[in-house]
């Protein structure tokens, strides 16, 4: 069952992949995409990787800390799983790469499944946290050259992640209150047994929510955030300098939040709807044309992806995972 699901949910989202990108792309003759890639120096691309590589260190430090109160985990401990975890999510919509990363954590390690999702949320609260500051960033520099659509857009985004960040506070503080609150409108709909499973999984949530225990933690927990989007931010900038395009320090920040936004809509690795909304948005937004911000949307795309699918494929053979736990963990 959970293998067809997982089929299902790959075909769903290629297709809309697909969609997207035929879109985005069936306007611009592709004559013009080529002679804008011609001129690249491809050299650039290479100084993508090592402030890519940097955001994944953070990552797998600020989940060793999530991780500490539960149980003690060495660096490669955390970095395999996590790394094979992001190179699934990057191939099947869904995030099913999250459940990955904790069933090979937990596999590894000791550390009950559970509390290792439970600490994955809360990364993933802090990524949106750190998104929705560089989002408000955004929505301060530009407001006034931004359209209506792309403001309610913003804002949208930027209430969610606070709202996230609301409830992972009454969750950790009330627990059992919390989670039962949120389940009550669906026991009262007569839907008790989906009432319970989303009890139970809140729960299960609260014990990773419940390891941070200090001020100094969470700084932590903020700074290497930061360092993750910060790297994240200076790996795109050689992509610009690759392709001669127009630049400003605020650009690549600017392609982080779009790209986020594409990610929303389940797809592999937000093929499509990253680069529907880099095409749509960044001329509107920045000195880019429309075709210099379709070949950019592509090759942000493939230098972002390919180096982390190859990392995570090498991490997951490391750890022997096959391609059936994937499909039955989706």
């Amino acid at each position: 069952m959970r293998r067809g699901r997982t089929l299902l949910q790959l075909s769903i989202g290629l297709a809309v992949a697909g969609l997207a990108l035929w879109l985005t792309y069936r306007r611009v003759p592709p004559g013009d995409l080529l002679d804008l890639l011609e001129d690249a120096r491809w050299g650039w691309l290479l100084v993508v990787l090592p402030p890519l590589a940097a955001s994944y260190v953070f990552r797998i430090l600020r989940w060793m800390v999530l991780l500490g109160p539960v149980r003690a985990v060495r660096f490669r401990d955390a970095a395999f799983p996590l790394l094979a975890g992001f190179m699934v999510n990057s191939i099947l919509p869904a995030r099913a790469g999250e459940i990955v990363r904790v069933l090979l954590l937990s596999r590894r390690t000791g550390v009950p499944k559970a509390s290792a999702l439970g600490t994955v949320v809360l990364d993933r609260i802090f990524d949106g946290l750190t998104l929705t500051a560089m989002t408000l960033g955004c929505i301060a520099g530009l407001w006034s050259g931004l359209g209506a659509g792309v403001r309610l857009g913003l804002v949208a985004a930027s209430a969610m992640y606070v709202f996230m960040l609301l409830f992972a506070v009454a969750l950790r503080r009330w627990r059992g209150g919390a989670a039962r609150a949120v389940a009550r409108p669906l026991a009262r709909a007569g839907l008790k047994r989906p009432a319970e499973k989303l009890e139970s999984v809140l729960l299960s949530f609260s014990e990773g929510l419940a390891t941070i225990q200090s001020g100094r933690e969470v700084l932590f927990l903020a700074l290497t955030s930061a360092g993750v989007w910060g790297s994240l931010a200076l790996s795109i900038y050689p992509v610009f300098y690759a392709l001669g395009l127009p630049l400003a320090w605020h650009y690549p920040v600017i392609v982080l939040v779009l790209a986020a936004f594409g990610m929303l809509v389940p797809t592999p690795a937000g093929t499509g709807t990253v680069h529907a909304a880099l095409a749509a948005v960044l001329p509107a937004v920045t000195e880019l044309t429309t075709g210099q911000a379709m070949v950019l949307a592509l090759l942000f795309h493939a230098t972002q992806f390919l180096p982390v699918i190859a990392a995570g494929i090498a991490a997951a053979v490391h750890e022997g995972v096959r391609p059936l736990e994937v499909a039955e963990a989706g």
